[in-house]
C-alpha cells in the first residue's frame, strides 16, 4: 500500500466506516451494478465517449510509462498474455519522442567516436 493510498483511506475512515470490504458503496451497502453507477457518475460529471473498460487501458498505459516491468503490470491489470498486454497499451507520439530522447542520451554517454569527431580529426567517411 502506498503512502497516498494509506492517507486516502485514513481520511475516508473519518467520513465512513471501513469495516466493509467493498470500495464502492451506497448508503453503506455494496453496489450491485457498478455499470449503472458509473454511467450516472459520467453523466453528472458531463463526461461523454468514455467506457468503464477505458480505465483498464489507462492503467496499462500508465504502468508502462511509469516504468513498471511488464510481468508486474500484467499482474496488476489482470492480463494473462503479453498479446493482451500489448493490445491495452496506447503508444502515442510523445512515447516515440521520449524513446528517441532516451536513445540519444544513451548514445551521448556511450559512443566513443561520432561523425562530428571524425570531421574534426580530418577523417573522411568515404
Amino acid at each position: 500500500m502506498t503512502a497516498d493510498v494509506r492517507s486516502t483511506l485514513q481520511r475516508l475512515a473519518k467520513i465512513r466506516s471501513l469495516t466493509n470490504n467493498h470500495v464502492f458503496t451506497y448508503k453503506g451497502r455494496p453496489l450491485q451494478r457498478i455499470s449503472r453507477s458509473f454511467r450516472t457518475a459520467l453523466r453528472d460529471a458531463g463526461i461523454t465517449d468514455f467506457r468503464f473498460h477505458d480505465l483498464r487501458h489507462c492503467a496499462s498505459t500508465n504502468l508502462r510509462r511509469a516504468g513498471v516491468d511488464t510481468a508486474t503490470a500484467m499482474k496488476i491489470v489482470g492480463h494473462k498474455s503479453e498479446k493482451m498486454w500489448k493490445r491495452y497499451n496506447s503508444i502515442e507520439e510523445k512515447d516515440l519522442t521520449d524513446a528517441a530522447a532516451k536513445v540519444q542520451k544513451y548514445l551521448d554517454v556511450n559512443t566513443l567516436i561520432t561523425p562530428s569527431d571524425m570531421a574534426v580529426e580530418g577523417h573522411s567517411s568515404k
